[in-house]
């Protein structure tokens, strides 16, 4: 069983990556179809993500044949902004090789990126279970796909759940798949699935929603053009981000357009630095730095006039002014009434060492 945080959610630890509710969100770079089918491109674009502060490399394990067949029917038809074609052709021309994955995970390993994959048909599971994958990602459309979940499940390892499109029984059904296969701790990630995603269907708070009504850590796979939206879930505390990513948005295929450029990427990683260190433990107390304004802007007790030593304090001897050198002002019941044990000069502060036992 994954060990929980306070929250009570299941936090992991995979290749030296910590993943959970008090870590810093964990960027998961997407190749995509980026790749081109050129392996050259496809290592230089490891080099990218790792060059710009992400984590992890993510593939996708598919062939034509893994997704839909051949067929002369009127739907298999697509016309997008890419060009004509069938599913079937689409998908020859974005698949990756499959020689290609030992290589991108070894480049990723050593360039310090945890790879990993999404797995689109249970027939692929085993090759990529050779590559040592520890963990796999359930695109949004495949996840009312039953056998391919309680395939994946059956490993045994962690699963990232997309939830694009679905409704939260749709969710539910999901996670009750893969939980009852086996699965390892499921992070569920909300998106837009449309590309680009417009940001006025974003919605970044089904993120707490789903968090809340199934007791997962949660993310957010993000379509949209730019920073903004990965910063946002970052700051709702989204345990995992996800983008797809590119060298140049003008290349042609179905990805390069929405995907974020190596500034974009590293706009992310530095904002996603400087969130993970604002938001902080959620503990709330005096910080050091608080201190010194603690000292010179809270009230306390200051004489108004001369007082001598066995003067009995009563409501016209003192003013609660700043600074905090003398009684707090939460402790001003105290004060009257007190008999002085030394005298306290007007514009002193009266503290409890001048208060007769």
């Amino acid at each position: 069983m994954a060990p929980r945080s306070p929250s009570g959610v299941p936090r992991l630890e995979l290749e030296g990556k910590r993943i959970g509710p008090a870590q810093r969100t964990l960027l998961i770079a997407e190749l995509s179809a980026n790749h081109d089918r050129d392996l050259d491109r496809a290592l230089a674009l490891v080099d990218v993500a790792a060059e710009a502060g992400w984590d992890c490399l993510k593939l996708q394990t598919y062939d034509a044949d893994s997704l839909t067949m051949d067929s002369p029917h009127p739907a298999m038809r697509v016309e997008a902004k890419w060009g004509k074609s069938t599913l079937y052709e689409l998908y020859q021309s974005a698949g990756m090789p499959m020689e290609f994955h030992r290589p991108l995970f070894d480049r990723a390993r050593e360039r310090g990126l945890l790879p990993f994959t999404s797995v689109y048909d249970p027939r692929d599971l085993d090759f990529v279970e050779d590559l040592g994958c520890s963990l796999y990602k359930i695109a949004s459309f495949e996840m009312t796909y039953d056998d391919l979940l309680r395939a994946v499940g059956g490993t045994g390892k962690p699963v990232i759940l997309s939830t694009g499109m679905a409704s939260l029984p749709e969710v539910g059904h999901a996670l009750d798949v893969l939980d009852g296969a086996g699965a390892g701790p499921v992070i569920l990630l909300h998106c837009c699935s449309s590309y680009p995603a417009p940001p006025d269907e974003i919605n970044l708070d089904a993120m707490a929603a789903m968090g809340a009504r199934f007791g997962r850590m949660t993310g957010f796979s993000d379509h949209t053009i730019g920073a903004r939206a990965a910063l946002a879930a970052s700051a709702m505390g989204a345990v995992a981000v996800e983008k797809h990513f590119t060298d140049d948005p003008a290349r042609p295929g179905p990805d390069h357009r929405f995907s974020a450029t190596p500034d974009v990427l590293r706009e992310i990683a530095e904002g996603v630095d400087e969130i993970r260190t604002l938001r902080g433990s959620g503990a709330k107390h005096t910080t050091p730095a608080e201190e010194v304004s603690k000292a010179s802007g809270r009230r306390s007790a200051w004489a108004q006039r001369d007082l001598p030593a066995g003067h009995v304090v009563g409501p016209g001897d003192y003013r609660f002014i700043r600074p905090a050198a003398g009684i707090p002002a939460t402790d001003g019941a105290r004060l009257d009434g007190a008999r002085l044990a030394t005298p306290v000069a007007r514009g002193m502060p009266i503290t409890d060492a001048d208060l007769a036992e």
